[in-house]
Parts: structure tokens; sequence; C-alpha cells
């Protein structure tokens, strides 16, 4: 096990130990940097990265962690799982994305319709017994990929196509995709979605379409999300047999109170995060929830009614409501607290000196008895200035020891 000069753990073992809300060597350094940051270093067009995978965006975050020190967290690979009567764990695969499952290559017909100098447009339709389901994305050549067109267009029309690939009855194949090559870095984890990301990942028609959908299709979609929760435990199970991965990760970014109400939350995604962190506290594994921008009910929420063991990350005003110092001693009993530099005043504007300074801060406001990582309040903007990720880990080192 590699160990930086001046460190009595690895990468890995920090992040570990703070999720365990116990003491490390060190305050913990894992800044958002997942997607963005890694796809500019590469210097190559980001549609390379995320459409042609040249690189893999998970060796990309990997170079990065090489690069800055950080501690990592990676996030990137998926298991193969889906409906067993449509694939053998044995052929290529198409994933659904986001994380609906996967279904046979063969089944998929994905191509470039559009491309210019500025971006790519492609195309992908799946056929089914049922009709047709189609979704066309975006790749620019300096940003990430954002959708033209989403699977569900129609809601009585699409779902039910959708939920024929998704399946029924589930298989999975053991593949860790980067877990060597990540080593002692830091934590390898798998993903599941809230029900609300979940669906608004897939649902065309943006935060306005969903939220017309909870309110006046309310029965259809509880209907829905009942049997995504089936499907995303039956995930968990396959993640807890394949390995398991040493954390699972919730993403929850679009319910965000920003976003949606407290009601909703507590409809739709509160029952789902309970049976999800029950099940991994059952089986030793770590649950950490991502929902950014105003998170301080939902925080609260989670704190009182589920087993979750990592909350992030705990964005301050003027995005988010959330005062680190607070959150330590309302929350630090229970949660390990991951958070909050400012992504755009402070780390794409800031100088070095001031995001050192704010550094400081977090940690005299958080790190004591540790159950604190040092992170931002959600992801670094793509010209995040490379000094300003560098001086969070000379922080850590210099401000941030336990011993």
């Amino acid at each position: 096990m590699a160990r930086d000069p001046g460190d009595t753990l690895t990468r890995k073992e920090r992040m570990l130990t703070a999720m365990h809300r116990q003491v490390p060597d060190r305050v913990p350094v894992c800044p958002d940097t997942s997607a963005m940051v890694p796809a500019r270093l590469t210097g190559k067009p980001f549609w390379d990265v995320f459409l042609f995978e040249d690189p893999y965006i998970g060796d990309a975050y990997i170079d990065l962690l090489l690069r800055f020190g950080s501690d990592g967290w990676y996030i990137y690979d998926e298991l193969p799982f889906g409906n067993a009567a449509l694939w053998k764990p044995s052929e290529p695969t198409f994933s659904l994305s986001p994380f609906s499952g996967m279904v046979p290559a063969s089944m998929v017909q994905r191509e470039i319709v559009a491309r210019t100098s500025e971006r790519i447009t492609v195309r992908t339709e799946i056929n089914t017994p049922l009709g047709p389901l189609s979704k066309a994305e975006i790749y620019p050549v300096a940003d990430v990929p954002w959708p033209k067109e989403k699977w569900i267009k129609d809601l009585d029309r699409d779902w039910p196509r959708l939920r024929y690939l998704m399946g029924e009855e589930w298989a999975h194949r053991r593949f860790f995709r980067r877990r060597d090559r990540l080593g002692d870095l830091g934590v390898y984890s798998w993903m599941l979605f809230l029900p609300i990301d979940w669906w608004f990942h897939i649902r065309h028609g943006a935060n306005e379409q969903l939220t017309y959908d909870l309110v006046d299709h309310s029965g259809k979609m509880r209907e829905i999300f009942d049997y995504y929760t089936r499907f995303a435990l039956a995930q968990l199970e396959a993640f807890i047999e394949a390995g398991p991965p040493d954390e699972l990760h919730i993403q929850g970014s679009v319910s965000s109170l920003s976003l949606i109400s407290p009601r909703f939350y507590q409809e739709y995604n509160l029952p789902f995060v309970k049976a999800v962190t029950a099940r991994c506290r059952q089986a030793g594994l770590i649950s950490h929830q991502h929902t950014c921008g105003k998170s301080f009910k939902i925080v609260e929420m989670n704190y009182q009614e589920t087993d979750l063991d990592v909350m992030e990350p705990l964005e301050g005003p003027p995005g988010g409501d959330v005062d680190l110092a607070d959150a330590k001693q309302r929350w630090g009993d229970r949660f390990c607290l991951k958070g909050n530099l400012n992504t755009f005043d402070l780390m794409l504007r800031g100088t070095p000196e001031q995001v050192a300074q704010a550094a400081r801060e977090a940690i005299d406001a958080a790190g004591a008895g540790g159950g604190f990582i040092l992170s931002t309040g959600d992801q670094c903007g793509r010209d995040t200035p490379d000094a300003n990720l560098e001086v969070l880990v000379e922080v850590s080192k210099t401000h941030g020891r336990y011993r």
C-alpha cells in the first residue's frame, strides 16, 4: 500500500476512516472534480472523453488524483446489470443510463446524426415489442454532454416500453472496470439515483415536466417509483454480491430543495433512502448521498429517519442553506460531513490564498473528532485554476493533521 510522504494512511484508508466517523491521520481532501476538470486536463475535445472514451473518464479522474494528490472518490464504473429475459451476462451490453440497467448491444441502433466544429449530436433508438424508444444527446467540444431528447416523451406510451427493457427479474456480471488501477488512491463507489433524479434524467421536458408529473399524475408516479425502488434494491443486492464496492453513492442533485419541495422529497425520495440505507447498514456498506443546492431540510430528514452514513456537499449560501459549523453540531454525531467550499466565487474566481483561508475555516468548523472530508459545495467548474485545487491538499497537510 502506497502512502504519501509524511502520511500514515493511504488515501483510501483516510477516506474510509473519515466515512466511519473516526479520526484519520489528517483531514481527507476530496474536491468534487468528477467530470469537467479531469476532461479539461486531458487536453482533448470533451467528446473524445464522454462519447468515444479516449480516454475513459475514469482514467482521466485517476490521472487527476495522481497530479494533485487529492483523496479519491471514484464514481464512474457501472456494474453490468439488466433484464434477465433479454440478455446474458456474457453478452456485449448497452447501458440505458442513468442507471436503468443494460440491454444487449444488438438491440441498439446508435449513430452520429450531426457534427460541427462545436458539437456532435448522437441519436439512439431501441425497438421493443411495444414500439420504439429513442433519445438524442449533444456532445460539445468543451463541455459535458447534455440531452436534447430523453427516453420518455409521452408518459402512457413510453414508460411501458422502458419498463419492458428494464425487466422484472435481473442478472448481473461481476466486473470492476478500473478498481485495480484506482488501488489505494481513493474509495471505489457504485451509484444509485434517487427516484426523482432518475425520473428527471429519463423524462423529456426538464424540471417543469417533472413537477407536472408529480402533481398531475401522482398515483402513476408512485407506481413507477415503487417499481424503480424494487429495481434499485435488486441492483444493490447485485453490488453486494459482486464485491462489494467501498461505498454506495446515492445521487440526488435534482432533488435539491432549490428545485423541488420538501413534501416531494419526503413523499417520493425518503422511503427510498430509508430502504437503501437500511440494507447498506445490514450489509456493512457505507451509504453516501449527494444533494447540492438548498439541502438543510433534506439533511435533517435523513438524519432523523434513515441509516445514511455520509452527507454531502452541504452547500452554503448563496447556492445552499447549510452552515458547516452548525452542521457539525447538529448532525456530526451520526453523519460524516463532506463539503462545502463555494465552487464559483471561491474555487473558480478566488485566489489560492482565499481558497486556503476558506479551507482552514472549514477544517476549524467541522474537523474536530474526525468524520469530516474537506470538499466543495458541488462540482468544480471546467476552468477552476489548478493552483486552487493544489492548495487544498497543502492546507490538509499543514492545518488538518490529527497526528
